[in-house]
């Protein structure tokens, strides 16, 4: 299973009258070979945490249907939980009134997590989809190409290439000089020299036409990223034929010729982590750039939500642990505090515990992109209350 837009925007759209559960667990190949694994207990601790802070915080009339849908959930945890189930992170969303539940299953492990929110929880869904957002491999080998796609810690092979003499060329090898005629000996090696000349036309026509299939499939599936695979002579080649791309450019030292999708999906994941922080970095001075200059940039709660609640985030930066309380209106605005303006108008400010998560809701079902920064580039963010943004205009 991959994440894309249209997952995220169903499961924002997964609420219930008296709230949803949601949980996450995360299973390493290392972790999902322990006989004891430590992921049942992890989430059976926040489960009996949750049910201490409902009895606290939520009204009486509530909690026992909280309680009720945790008790009746032993089935569903137990698929969660099975470490010989597929997905490396799954997660699992049950609403509390009627029991309905919505699952996700992808090969990027998840934190152990157990929320109870007005909707489906989905911060470390847009999580994976931003980290695990489609990257294109290209194995280049003698005999041809292969053409695979990485995306949420999966790998799908989309086509192969081979690299085939022509007819006349396999004629010249077939009509070379004899070797009994020592007259014809300095003339077969002139032969040989135009043969190789050949190949190696025919090599870079064969190369220039794949480079060009990957610049349109590329374009086509919004690859930012494509690892180059196979021995330095052969990428090098394609490097030379390449030249200026409109995405970033990765090594990877293994052919890839014949490997399975599984493991080369192993083997890909940490050559695109190594430039995620980069990635981000680039983005959040972007923002910082833009928003210095006057232009479509925000920094900051304050201007990072009146650029939400008006539509014009594009791509919205948050710390990735950061936690914040704020308010929401009927009218679908957020706001950090009570006042301002949405107060003279009237509206009725409801509190949101979860206050980062309904910015990020409002962030992807405007059409937006979130990218929740990682500790070491979010101290570009310190400054600005850990958030930032790039604006349409």
């Amino acid at each position: 299973m991959t994440i894309d837009e249209k997952t995220l925007k169903n499961l924002i759209g997964f609420r219930d009258d008296q709230g949803v559960l949601s949980f996450y667990v995360g299973f390493t190949p290392e972790q999902a070979a322990d006989p004891q694994p430590t992921a049942p207990i992890e989430i059976r601790n926040q489960m009996r945490d949750l049910r201490n802070r409902i009895r606290d915080d939520h009204a009486r009339d509530l909690w026992p249907a909280i309680e009720a849908r945790l008790d009746a959930l032993n089935g569903q945890l137990d698929d969660l939980l099975d470490p010989r189930a597929h997905g490396r992170g799954r997660a699992l969303f049950v609403a509390v009134s009627d029991g309905r539940s919505e699952t996700v299953a992808i090969q990027m492990p998840f934190r152990e997590r157990v929320i109870y929110d007005k909707g489906a929880y989905v911060r470390p869904l847009v999580a994976a989809h931003d980290e695990g957002r489609a990257a294109g491999i290209l194995a280049v080998h003698r005999e041809g190409t292969r053409l695979l796609e990485w995306r949420t810690g999966e790998v799908e092979e989309l086509e192969r290439q081979a690299f085939e003499l022509g007819d006349a060329q396999l004629a010249d090898i077939k009509s070379g000089p004899s070797g009994n005629n020592p007259r014809h000996m300095q003339e077969g090696a002139v032969n040989r020299e135009r043969f190789d000349d050949r190949i190696d036309h025919n090599r870079t026509r064969f190369l220039k036409g794949v480079i060009a299939d990957v610049l349109e499939t590329a374009s086509e599936r919004g690859w930012d990223r494509l690892i180059l695979a196979g021995t330095e002579k052969v990428r090098q080649e394609v490097r030379d034929e390449l030249g200026e791309t409109p995405f970033q450019l990765l090594h990877a030292e293994q052919s890839w010729e014949e490997t399975a999708p599984s493991a080369i999906a192993d083997e890909a994941w940490p050559i695109l982590r190594s430039k995620h922080r980069e990635r981000e970095c680039q983005l959040i001075e972007q923002a910082k750039d833009r928003a210095l200059a006057g232009g479509a940039g925000a920094l900051g709660l304050r201007n990072v939500l009146n650029a939400l609640n008006e539509g014009r985030v594009a791509h919205l930066l948050v710390r990735s642990d950061l936690e914040l309380e704020g308010y929401s209106t009927e009218e679908d605005t957020l706001h950090a505090q009570v006042g301002g303006a949405a107060a003279q108008a009237g509206y009725e400010m409801h509190p949101e515990e979860h206050f980062v998560e309904r910015m990020f809701e409002k962030a992807i079902t405007m059409g937006g992109s979130v990218t929740p920064v990682d500790a070491e580039a979010a101290e570009l963010l310190d400054e600005h209350e850990g958030i930032a943004a790039l604006l349409r205009w």
